[in-house]
């Protein structure tokens, strides 16, 4: 992939990724007024009232849905403008990462009371959706450090079309449990157990690739590239499989901290 080809995808994934986050955002909040109004009602048993910082609500779901509204297109136009010039094949697996994060928007729908009328086809496309959004997001960088130097980096175009090709067909051959709704809105996946237990796996091979990395080029940049990455995917799994509020700071507050790091150490890795 030439770097003159990357900055075109880069860009116009920035733009979708805007145009998606603000159109999202503007029919939740249009939605959450109508709510709050009493024209409508949400499932479940839910409220928008009092909500605590300790304990599960449903509050916390939307301020990590408006968070990742600000983050996805802030972080993809950040990229686009900081690596226009750079050669870092990584930026390609980030905006996968980003393209998986988008998926998140699909949690606080799920109790609205317009979404009934067709609720089990939804549930079944929300929990697929999920599903391959959290894959193709973990296993986006985890690849991106194995394929992280430049030579490597020639094969990025293939390892895209494999990236999205396989999270793909896991997320059709995964059982979706329609029945079982998790406190966080996500829909319940077969193996789940299992599937959590791999995330975590591949989040702990990530740093660790980053640090066989910075030994074997003797750079110790990779270090801080590993730790913003750990960072960050450490943020994303606890933000979005939280329904506290406190974690959902928790997990917004390393999820911006380790972007912040990783794209800043990556940056100084090639220039």
């Amino acid at each position: 992939m030439t770097l003159k080809t990357r900055n075109r995808y880069t860009l116009t994934f920035s733009t979708f990724f805007l145009f998606v986050s603000a159109l999202v955002s503007i029919y939740f909040l249009y939605k959450v007024k109508a709510v709050a109004s009493g024209q409508i009602q949400l499932n479940y048993g839910i409220s928008l009232e009092n909500p605590k910082f300790f304990e599960r609500h449903y509050i916390s779901i939307i301020v990590s849905s408006l968070f990742m509204a600000l983050y996805i297109p802030t972080v993809s136009f950040y990229i686009y403008a900081r690596f226009e010039k750079t050669p870092s094949s990584e930026v390609a697996y980030l905006m996968l990462f980003l393209l998986g994060c988008l998926t998140e928007f699909v949690r606080p729908f799920i109790p609205l009371e317009t979404v009934e009328k067709n609720l089990p086809s939804f549930l079944v496309i929300a929990g697929r959706t999920l599903f391959w959004g959290r894959t193709l997001s973990i296993i986006s960088l985890f690849t991106a450090s194995i394929f992280s130097s430049k030579k490597k980096g020639l094969e990025t175009e293939q390892n895209i079309i494999v990236l999205l090709v396989f999270s793909l067909a896991l997320a059709n051959i995964v059982p979706v449990n329609t029945i079982k709704i998790e406190s966080n809105f996500s829909i319940g996946v077969g193996w789940s157990k299992f599937v959590n237990f791999t995330y975590i796996v591949a989040i702990a091979l990530t740093a660790a690739s980053y640090a066989i990395n910075a030994k074997l080029n003797e750079n110790p940049i990779y270090i801080r590239v590993g730790i913003g990455v750990f960072c960050m995917e450490a943020g994303y799994f606890i933000l979005n499989t939280s329904a506290v509020l406190s974690l959902t700071a928790l997990g917004a507050a390393l999820l911006a901290f380790g972007t912040e790091k990783a794209l800043s150490a990556l940056h100084k890795l090639y220039t």
